[in-house]
């Protein structure tokens, strides 16, 4: 073999190696960094990871299946937009996490906007079916509402799935929202014991009791 193919070959296979070693980092770290034992590391998400736990999307239905955080929270539509918008997200997160104010966070203004942090792509994963399911047991509402988003769909007035199904994947959001932080002052000690409830009931979670 001359110097100049054995060269090639060097090159090659260094490249290839490197290529290797990159690929399996950036899949161990997009996966270590997708699910709920994750997110909890951070305190101030606390009620929408108590809230996923009740949840049939946590694991409570029959079969004790979950989605993960990414399922939802992440464009499914080319793997280049889902690593983009989740090292954004990532970075914006961290940022306030550890140069902001976290607790400062108003959760409830954020549900109101709840569709620009919740991707239709990724709901459709799952409920690909949706649109076209005419079994007995769909009811007409959900049938003409699901009619509904698809006119809607590319025109000014467009809902995504998060529109109607308000709290998917965090059952009792509001409430979960309200034990942390009160919309009311008046309901605030009322609100703190149910708070520490919920902290020691999820405790094996990853969530911390917090005493004030």
């Amino acid at each position: 073999m001359s110097k100049e193919k054995l060269f090639i070959l060097i090159f090659v296979s260094i490249g290839a190696f490197i290529g290797m070693v990159l690929s399996y980092g950036t899949y161990f770290g997009i996966h270590m960094t997708s699910g709920e034992k994750f997110c909890v590391s951070c305190h101030e998400m606390d009620p929408m990871v108590v809230s996923y736990k009740d949840d049939i999307h946590g694991g409570k239905g029959v079969l004790g299946a979950s989605a993960r955080c990414v399922d939802c929270h992440l464009p499914h539509d080319n793997l280049a937009n889902y690593i983009y918008t989740k090292a954004k997200n990532g970075i914006a997160e961290v940022g306030i996490h550890f140069f902001g104010d976290p607790d400062a966070i108003d959760w409830q203004e954020k549900l109101k906007h709840r569709q620009s942090f919740v991707f239709d792509t990724g709901c459709l994963e799952c409920h690909g079916n949706v649109m076209k399911n005419d079994l007995a047991t769909t009811s007409k509402q959900a049938l003409k509402m699901h009619k509904h988003y698809q006119e809607l769909k590319g025109t000014e007035k467009e809902i995504g799935c998060a529109s109607c199904h308000f709290d998917a994947g965090h059952k009792g959001m509001r409430n979960m929202l309200n034990y942390y932080k009160p919309e009311h002052s008046m309901y605030k000690e009322k609100m703190e014991e149910k708070k520490k409830e919920v902290q020691k009931k999820y405790q094996k979670y990853g969530i911390e009791v917090h005493e004030e």
